[in-house]
C-alpha cells in the first residue's frame, strides 16, 4: 500500500509534465508556417544553404557567431528548407527551454514549483514568438537555461526535492557535470554574442555560493581554483572565434538612452509577462499580479516539499539555506542581465528579444511566489478553528491553480495577436514575391533598397533581375546604379525597407521620382513595394492649360508619352503645377482612368513628387514638375478611356473645386490595345 502511494505521487507530476510539454509543442507548432519569413529569417535560410566553410567565412562579417547557422545547416539537411522545417529548430529549442525551466524550479523549490514554472514557460507569448522564428534567440534561451541548470547541479545536492547546498568535497567529484557545463556554455558563446551576460550570471551565482558555503570547507581555495579553471576551459574552446567576436561586439551601436528608466522597467515586465503585442494599459492587471508574485518569489522563506495541501509541519522543517540559495540564484539570473542591458545602453524595442534569456528565472520566481502565497495563507491559519483550517487547506490547494488559470487568461489576447492579428505579423515577403511573379514580364527589373532583403526575397523569388542597391549611397553611386537599369527595363519594382538606415537621405527614391513614373504602392507589413514605369521625360507641357484648383493652385499643363498603351503597362503622366501663394495644407493628386460608363478602371493617388514635394513646401511662382503613373490592369479590355485629374485634402479627403467646373479635370482620351 505504501509503495502504491509513493508510485502515485511520482506518477502524477510526470503525467502533468508530459501534458505541459504536449501543450508547449502544440502552441509552438500551431501555424508555424502561416507567416512569411522576414528579413533576418531569410538571412538564416540562405546562410544555412552554404557549406560549413562558407558559413564560417560569412559569420566573420555578420553580427552573429556561426553556431546557430551551422546547426541549422545540418537541421536543414535532415528536414528540408521549407519555412516549417527551418523554424522547427527553434521549436525544439523552445521546448528545451520549458524542460530546463521545470528542472530549475524543481531543483530549487520543489516539484510543484517546477511544474508551475514549466506551464508559465509553455504559455509565454515571448517564448512562443521566438520559438516560431528561424533565428538563434530560442536556442540562446535554451542554452542559457541548460548551462545554469548544470551549474546548480554542481552546487546543490541531489538527495531532496529542494536541494540543500552540497558538501564542498562533493563538488570536486562532479567532473561529468562540469564537462557538460563547459560544453554547453561554449555552445552558448558560439550561438549569440549576448551569452557573456549569462557567464556573468554564473560567476555571480558561484560567488554567492562560495561566500556562504564554499569558504567553510577545507577545500575552499581549491574550489575557487577549480571554478577558475572551468571558466578558462570555456575561454579556450571559444578562443578561435574570440578575435572576430571582439571586433563584432565593439562595433555595436548604443540605443541612445532615449527612454525613462521607470517606464522602461515597466516595459520589460510587460514583455516578460504578456509579450510584445499588448500595451501596458491593456495588461495592467496582469502586470500588477506578476509584479506582486515576483516580489513574493524573491522573498527567501521555506517552501513546501510536496504538492499543495501538504503537511505544514513538514514545511517548517525545510532548510532555510537551501531556499535562500535558490532565491539568490534566480535573482541574479533574472536581474543581472536586465541590469546589464541598461548599463550598456542596449534597451530599445527591437532588442527586447534578448529577454528570452531571463524567461526561465522569471517563471521560476513567479512559480515560487505562487507557492509562497499559498504557504503564507496556510501558516496564517495554524491556530484557527479546525473547520477553518480545513477550508484554508483546500484553498491552499486551489490557489496555485487559480493563479495559473488567471495567467493563462491574460496570455490569450497576446497569443491571439501573435497568431492572427496582421498588425503583429512578420513582413510578408512571401505574398510580395507572389504578386511580383504574377505581374512580372521580361522587361521588368527588381531593386532592393536595403542589402539584407536579398536573402529573404530570393528565397521566395529565385529568378534573376534582382539588384540590391548600394548601402547608404552617395548621389554619384545612385546615378551609377540606377541609370543602366532605367535604360534596360521598362518597369521597375522597388522594395523599400529600413529606409532610415539604408538610405537616410532617400536619394534612391528622389532619383526615381524625378526620372520615372511611380504607378503603384503596396505595403506588406513594413515593406513597401513601389512600381515605377520608365518612359521619356518631358521637361515642358505638350498640352498647356490654365486651370485653377481651389484658390491658388494652377495646372499649367501636362504631357503623356504617347496615347496608345497595352494592358499591364504603366501610363506615364507629367503634370506641371504652380501656386500663386504659400499653401498651408497638404493635398494629394488623384489620376483616374474612366471607361465609357464613367467608372474608374485604374487610379493612382499620391502627394506630388511621390510624396517628396508636398504642397505645403511649394514656393509661389515656381513651376513644379510632377511625374506620376497609373498601373493599367493586366486584364483591362481594349478600347478608349478618359484620363482625369483632381486634388484633395490629405486629412479630410475633400476635393478642391476646379475652375472649369466640378472637382475633376478631364485631360484627354487614350487607347488601350
Amino acid at each position: 500500500m505504501k509503495q502504491h502511494v509513493v508510485h502515485s505521487r511520482l506518477t502524477a507530476p510526470r503525467l502533468l509534465l508530459t501534458a505541459i510539454l504536449l501543450l508547449a509543442a502544440l502552441l509552438r507548432f500551431y501555424r508555424l508556417d502561416a507567416q512569411s519569413l522576414w528579413n533576418d529569417e531569410g538571412n538564416s535560410a540562405r546562410i544555412a544553404e552554404r557549406t560549413t566553410d562558407l558559413i564560417l567565412e560569412g559569420a566573420e562579417g555578420d553580427i552573429h557567431p556561426p553556431g546557430y547557422y551551422l546547426l541549422l545547416h545540418y537541421w536543414r539537411a535532415l528536414f528540408g528548407q521549407s519555412e516549417f522545417a527551418l523554424r522547427s529548430l527553434s521549436v525544439a529549442a523552445g521546448l528545451a527551454s520549458v524542460v530546463f525551466t521545470y528542472m530549475l524550479g524543481r531543483r530549487l523549490f520543489g516539484e510543484w514549483a517546477g511544474l508551475i514554472a514549466a506551464f508559465l514557460g509553455t504559455i509565454s507569448p515571448l517564448g512562443i514568438y521566438y520559438s516560431q522564428e528561424a533565428r538563434m534567440y530560442a536556442l540562446l534561451g535554451a542554452l542559457s537555461a541548460a548551462s545554469t541548470y548544470l551549474l546548480l547541479r554542481v552546487l546543490t545536492d541531489d538527495r531532496s526535492p529542494v536541494r540543500n547546498p552540497c558538501p564542498p568535497t562533493r563538488t570536486l567529484l562532479r567532473p561529468a557535470i562540469l564537462a557538460a557545463y563547459v560544453l554547453t556554455s561554449a555552445a552558448g558563446l558560439y550561438t549569440q554574442y549576448a551569452f557573456p551576460f549569462v557567464l556573468l550570471v554564473h560567476n555571480g551565482i558561484f560567488g554567492l555560493w562560495w561566500l556562504k558555503e564554499g569558504r567553510q570547507s577545507a577545500h575552499r581555495w581549491r574550489l575557487l581554483a577549480l571554478w577558475a579553471g572551468t571558466q578558462a576551459a570555456i575561454g579556450v574552446l571559444y578562443l578561435p572565434w574570440l578575435p572576430i567576436a571582439l571586433k563584432s561586439v565593439t562595433g555595436w551601436s548604443s540605443a541612445g538612452r532615449a527612454y525613462e528608466l521607470g517606464p522602461a522597467l515597466l516595459d520589460v515586465l510587460r514583455v516578460l509577462s504578456v509579450g510584445i503585442t499588448l500595451p501596458v494599459e491593456d495588461a495592467a492587471w496582469a502586470l500588477a499580479s506578476a509584479g506582486c508574485l515576483l516580489l513574493l518569489g524573491l522573498w527567501p522563506t521555506p517552501l513546501p516539499a510536496s504538492a499543495p495541501g501538504g503537511n505544514p509541519t513538514q514545511d517548517t522543517q525545510r532548510a532555510d539555506d537551501a531556499n535562500w540559495s535558490g532565491v539568490a540564484s534566480m535573482a541574479v539570473y533574472l536581474l543581472l542581465p536586465i541590469g546589464l542591458i541598461f548599463t550598456f545602453d542596449l534597451y530599445k524595442p527591437s532588442w527586447l528579444k534578448f529577454l528570452v534569456v531571463v524567461l526561465p528565472p522569471f517563471h521560476v520566481l513567479i512559480a515560487h511566489g505562487i507557492m509562497e502565497l499559498s504557504t503564507l495563507i496556510a501558516h496564517g491559519t495554524r491556530n484557527t478553528q479546525h473547520v477553518v483550517r480545513i477550508s484554508c487547506s483546500v484553498f491552499r490547494v486551489c490557489l496555485p491553480l487559480l493563479w495559473v488559470g488567471l495567467f493563462t487568461l491574460t496570455s490569450l489576447p497576446s497569443l491571439h495577436n501573435l497568431y492572427f492579428n496582421p498588425a503583429y505579423a512578420r513582413d510578408d515577403y512571401r505574398q510580395l514575391a507572389t504578386d511580383v511573379a504574377v505581374s512580372a514580364h521580361p522587361d521588368d527589373g527588381i531593386i532592393l533598397n536595403a542589402p539584407n532583403q536579398w536573402e529573404v526575397f530570393t528565397y521566395y523569388y529565385p529568378d534573376q533581375d534582382v539588384y540590391p542597391a548600394p548601402y547608404r549611397p552617395t548621389g554619384e553611386e545612385v546615378e551609377a546604379f540606377l541609370t543602366p537599369l532605367t535604360g534596360e527595363y521598362q518597369r521597375l519594382f522597388v522594395l523599400y525597407w529600413g529606409d532610415a538606415e539604408s538610405d537616410p537621405q532617400r536619394l534612391i527614391e528622389t532619383w526615381l521620382a524625378e526620372r520615372t513614373y511611380l504607378a503603384e504602392t503596396r505595403w506588406y507589413g513594413r515593406v513597401r513595394l513601389a512600381t515605377y514605369g520608365v518612359a521619356t521625360l518631358p521637361e515642358a507641357p505638350t498640352i498647356t492649360t490654365d486651370v485653377r484648383f481651389g484658390k491658388v493652385i494652377r495646372l499649367r499643363g501636362y504631357a503623356l508619352a504617347g496615347d496608345r498603351f497595352a494592358p499591364g503597362d504603366v501610363l506615364p503622366v507629367t503634370l506641371f503645377w504652380e501656386t500663386r501663394a504659400p499653401i498651408a495644407e497638404r493635398y494629394k493628386v488623384t489620376i483616374q482612368l474612366l471607361d465609357s460608363a464613367g467608372r474608374a478602371v485604374a487610379q493612382h493617388d499620391t502627394e506630388p513628387g511621390d510624396g517628396l514635394l508636398p504642397t505645403s513646401i511649394w514656393e509661389p511662382g515656381q513651376v513644379l514638375t510632377d511625374r506620376t503613373g497609373v498601373q493599367l490592369p493586366a486584364d483591362l479590355p481594349p478600347g478608349r478611356y478618359t484620363l482625369i485629374v483632381g486634388l484633395y485634402h490629405v486629412a479630410t479627403v475633400e476635393r478642391l473645386p476646379v475652375s472649369t467646373g466640378g472637382d475633376l479635370l478631364v485631360l484627354c482620351d487614350i487607347e488601350v490595345q
